[in-house]
């Protein structure tokens, strides 16, 4: 197997680990159950098999189903494609085609293109660098570098708490306008640090949730590699309904000390 296949696999692996749905690894192939939460027209339980075809370099959805009924069958296949799709969005996903009739087991696939342009996606670390660091011994003031890059936006005044102002900002937005604000940060569909404001979106139902899944994500940042690209984020964000969850995390994270 190609390294970038192994690297598509991954970023698709992650993007789910992020999400509602469970993950299971098995040598290069993952299932992915759904639950009724993630989308009411599967039964829980009910999985997708995601993995690799050596021999063309692609990679295949798989649906095995015994449902005797072919409209409710269809309509499964269906709305698998959609939430597939949903949750994967940078990559392309083909009608699904039905390669073994059953009865017990009807069995169709899928491929999934992943759009190249994701490996293009790199954290801003030399840009950021260049936006607020001083160039050691120039004596000068710090380089405040592009003058295109805005500052990071500044919560205004209110007399509600960080969190809830927080909270408040997540509810501003939906998963398309979080990846596109990600996607702008320059953020790996891998990083870390994007998986953890995912989760912090998809999880947080009111400011104790909230509160509850910062301190969970905040401790999975452990590497030097992670705090550095939150600061960056820190730094570079310009969605004014992101700040507060940011600075919250970076405060989890860094300490007090990040703040200001």
């Amino acid at each position: 197997m190609g390294h970038q296949l192994n690297d598509k696999l991954a970023i698709i692996r992650e993007n789910f680990l992020a999400g509602r749905a469970t993950v299971m690894e098995n040598a290069g192939t993952f299932r992915v159950s759904f639950t009724s939460n993630f989308t009411p027209d599967f039964i829980s339980g009910e999985s997708v098999y995601i993995y690799p075809e050596t021999y063309d370099d692609t990679i295949t959805a798989r649906y095995d189903t015994r449902e005797a009924d072919s409209v409710k069958r269809h309509l499964k296949i269906e709305a698998l494609r959609r939430n597939l799709a949903r949750e994967i969005t940078f990559a392309a996903i083909s009608d699904f085609e039905e390669i073994s009739s059953g009865p017990p087991r009807f069995t169709y696939t899928a491929e999934v293109v992943v759009d190249e342009s994701v490996f293009f996606h790199e954290t801003l670390h030399y840009a950021a660098k260049n936006a607020g660091t001083e160039p050691a011994g120039s004596g000068g003031p710090a380089n405040t570098g592009d003058a295109d890059i805005a500052a990071a936006p500044v919560a205004p005044e209110t007399s509600l708490s960080l969190a809830e102002q927080a909270m408040a900002g997540l509810e501003d937005i939906d998963m398309k306008m979080l990846r596109q604000s990600l996607d702008m940060m320059n953020l790996r569909r891998s990083s870390t640090v994007r998986l953890a404001l995912t989760r912090i979106f998809r999880n947080t139902v009111d400011v104790a949730s909230l509160e509850a899944v910062i301190a969970d994500e905040a401790g999975k940042l452990r590497t030097d590699m992670d705090r550095e690209e939150l600061g960056i984020v820190r730094l570079i964000n310009i969605e004014a309904s992101l700040a507060p969850v940011i600075e919250l995390l970076c405060r989890a994270v860094l300490g007090d000390a990040a703040a200001g």
